[in-house]
């Protein structure tokens, strides 16, 4: 049995579908874990901090910010490879639509914005 030990500064973590990856959210980070093999995959700089994360398959993830940016990330490389703006306040929660081609953003500034995320990821 593994038991995984997380400190206090990891405000977020959300594992993908398949059950063998997770993405875990700080003020300062993103890590991309491989939890079968129990190794860190990547790591995510994020200069303002991810307040929210969303898989959007198992080589993508999409995160919100203080900064009022969506980003997404390679969950391989650990790189940015798209930033999204429109917002003016930190983004509280993203969402995926069902058909997998659209992020949804919602904001402290009191508006949701629409992503187009089709060939990203």
């Amino acid at each position: 049995m593994m038991i995984w030990t997380l400190f206090s500064k990891f405000n977020m973590s959300r594992q993908y579908d398949s059950g063998s990856w997770a993405a875990i959210g700080s003020m300062d980070q993103m890590i991309i874990w491989d939890v079968q093999h129990y190794l860190a995959r990547s790591t995510c700089t994020h200069e303002y901090g991810a307040t929210c994360l969303t898989w959007l398959g198992t080589s993508c993830v999409a995160t919100g910010s203080n900064d009022g940016v969506v980003r997404l990330w390679d969950s391989r490389s650990g790189e940015c490879v798209r930033t999204f703006r429109g917002h003016s306040e930190p983004i509280q929660s993203l969402s995926l639509s069902a058909n997998r081609d659209y992020i949804v953003s919602a904001s402290m500034d009191h508006t949701a914005r629409v992503f187009d995320v089709k060939g990203f990821c």
